[in-house]
């Protein structure tokens, strides 16, 4: 339930002349605010507050829904016609309107494509699009949300087919995703090419994030009473970037007699499909927020106070600053127009202050000598990494507008449900990618496994790209699409890294894996030995005497062969020797494998099994425990039908085994 708390802070009103607003008493303002307004003939047009309320200028061309680029260069929006019988597309222009271009019509879609939001770097744009149908207007036709590159091309359908009806779109600021509502389901978030579609609960409609991604606010609705009257809450709420923790933090009560007066007075002046209550509710806000360039200020339309026998709602309905930090709330514009869509962007970067933050990603620059905007977006198409190394977390470009010098400071962080602790987390690193030179450079400074914070330091930024990224340890297991040959990963790469993660496997002195050496008993002891106890780290001290004359208090896997006593998996051999050096075949693999799970006993009689594969007929001495490993998708056969009980294991083949047996993945 929702914290119900009436802010209103200090009020400053703000007279506004002419159709375009000017301030009385200026208010700062970061960076700039499109807004689009319906004067009193219901004509549209747009201007642009740049710097402080009172610096206004009318922005040329027809703004509709007008949404204003990252870097405050261009301009997307809407063009209609004849509404609701209507056809619309999304047009991007220069911020002067110049070389303005049709970008649903060069992609073809036709219908009906509207409210158009540009991506955090500026390079796609989101909106959405219904196909028009006969004596339908398009939100009974069905909108569903779209994404198209800024040149007009790439267009293509996020929410997937026979979803519900999806509308309002926003980025978030990583760039790769989107918050939408669904009809009949609520808010939702979804990676734009469609996938990761997740509920956000405590999100309601006109969803928009902070800047450094940690927020939402969103407007709610909600049935209620005050002073003894039934009406509606209306209100912006914000909650954490999963939906949870939500905060009214602006809220205003409409009560139905007042609507009902309104509309006594006005009557409506919409088509008959077309609820007026729910439209008086929606221009009365507050509605559609929209977070300032350093997140700590939200904008918003609403009529505070609403006066229902005063002039029509639109013409009451004003732009309203929100204080985060201090719950101030500031009326910006005053004026007899319908302020009915913005947009705001600007600088995030200073010299006071030059330090972006978005996700787990913060860039910090050293030092700024003239203000900008800086992006951290992720990128799902990275540069192929060298050999050694594997992608993990995100790829990130970074870019920046701002003038810059000195080193720059990059860190991420993760949580240990990502990178357990091991040789997993000891071997993240941090990448910049030279573009000019095609090469990556390890830029790691630091890394603290307890605060689970990794850095990295490099001079340039401008169209660079970082990394998260996991070595692989093993330049002869290669991964795929990182060789610079382009090499297919090794056939057992997942299940030789899983064993790394489960902390089961490492590799040599010389930094290899060695995937073809054979595997000897003392090794498969050590491998047994650690996947029971769940890592190396858990392998008990012996402290007994030698169970065998051949491994005694001297050799190096003692601990481990007893603890494969310990836990039944071996007994040696009939004159009471182990035999450390013998290489393990793949029966006596199938052996080690089955008694560690429980699959077999130590004191089971094998022989019982009947004919596994052709080379493991009825009777044979293991054929228990092949039986056992075949039934549990850990071993099949090879090709020609047979098993190759005596072939020799290397150790790729058992880390495959290993992996299976115990569910391990990477």
């Amino acid at each position: 339930m929702y914290l119900r708390t009436l802010l209103f802070g200090s009020l400053c009103l703000v007279s506004l002349g002419g159709s375009a607003a000017l301030a009385v008493e200026p208010i700062p303002i970061e960076g700039t605010i499109l807004v689009t307004a319906n004067d009193d003939t219901h004509g549209t047009y747009a201007y642009f507050m740049e710097g402080s309320s009172d610096n206004v200028t009318l922005a040329p061309g027809l703004f509709t829904y007008g949404d204003i680029s990252p870097f405050m260069d261009r301009v997307t929006y809407s063009i209609r016609d004849d509404w609701p019988a209507t056809w619309s597309d999304v047009w991007a222009a220069n911020i002067d309107g110049s070389e303005a271009v049709n970008l649903t019509a060069l992609a073809g879609l036709g219908g009906v494509s509207c409210k158009p939001v540009w991506s955090p770097d500026g390079q796609k744009i989101t909106f959405h699009h219904a196909d028009l149908h006969d004596d339908l207007i398009p939100c009974q036709a069905g909108w569903h949300v779209w994404v198209i590159n800024a040149d007009g091309t790439g267009a293509r359908r996020v929410t997937p087919s026979g979803a519900a009806p999806t509308y309002n779109p926003t980025w978030s600021p990583n760039g790769y995703r989107l918050t939408c509502v669904m009809a009949g389901v609520g808010a939702i978030a979804i990676d734009d090419d469609g996938t990761d579609l997740t509920l956000l609960p405590n999100v309601a409609d006109q969803a928009d994030w902070s800047p450094d991604g940690s927020k939402i606010a969103s407007v709610a609705m909600r049935e209620g009473t005050d002073a003894g009257k039934t009406g509606v809450w209306r209100e912006v709420v914000l909650t954490s970037a999963d939906g949870a923790d939500p905060q009214v933090v602006v809220q205003r009560f409409l009560s139905d007699s007042d609507v009902a007066d309104h509309l006594a007075i006005h009557g409506p002046s919409l088509p008959d499909s077309v609820d007026p209550v729910d439209c008086v509710r929606e221009g009365v806000g507050p509605s559609r927020p929209r977070w300032s360039p350093l997140g700590d200020r939200i904008l918003f339309r609403a009529a505070l106070p609403f006066d229902p026998v005063g002039p029509m709602y639109g013409r009451q309905v004003e732009l309203w600053l929100y204080e985060v930090g201090t719950a101030e709330l500031t009326r910006l514009t005053e004026d007899e127009v319908c302020e009915f869509s913005h947009s705001w962007n600007g600088p995030n970067t200073f010299p006071e202050d030059p330090e972006v933050t978005v996700d787990d990603v913060t860039v910090t620059f050293s030092e700024v000598s003239e203000a900008g905007v800086t992006t951290i977006v992720r990128d799902d198409d990275p540069p192929d990494v060298p050999t050694g190394l594997v992608f993990d977390y995100e790829f990130y470009e970074l870019n920046t507008s701002a003038e810059v010098t000195g080193p720059i400071t990059i860190c991420m962080t993760y949580t240990d449900e990502d990178v357990p602790e091991g040789p997993a987390e000891d071997g993240l690193a941090i990448l910049h990618y030279d573009e000019q030179e095609q090469i990556w450079e390890d830029i790691t400074t630091s890394h603290d496994t307890v605060t689970n914070v990794i850095c990295g330091q490099t001079d340039t930024l401008s169209a660079v790209a970082f990394y998260g990224v996991r070595r692989t340890q093993f330049p002869d297991v290669p991964a795929w699409g990182f060789g610079a040959d382009g090499l297919d990963p090794h056939w057992a790469y997942y299940q030789i890294m899983a064993c790394v993660e489960a902390r089961i496997v490492a590799g040599y002195q010389d930094g290899t894996y060695q995937p073809t050496s054979a595997v000897t008993r003392d090794q498969m002891a050590v491998y047994i030995a650690r996947a029971l106890a769940g890592g190396d780290e858990n392998v008990p001290s012996c402290g007994c005497p030698p169970t065998f004359p051949d491994v005694d208090a001297e050799h190096w896997a003692l601990d481990y062969v007893e603890y494969a006593v310990d836990e039944n998996v071996v007994a040696g051999y009939d004159d009471g020797s182990y035999h450390p050096e013998h290489q393990v075949n793949r029966a006596q693999m199938a052996v080690y494998i089955t008694r560690a799970r429980g699959w077999v006993s130590v004191d089971d009689d094998m022989t019982t099994a009947p004919e596994v594969f052709p080379d493991v007929p009825a009777g044979y001495w293991a054929g228990t425990a092949v039986q056992a490993c075949a039934d549990n998708g850990v071993a099949q056969g090879y090709l020609d039908g047979n098993y190759y009980p005596d072939n020799i294991v290397t150790r790729d083949q058992m880390a495959v085994y290993v992996a299976r047996a115990f569910e391990l993945t990477m």
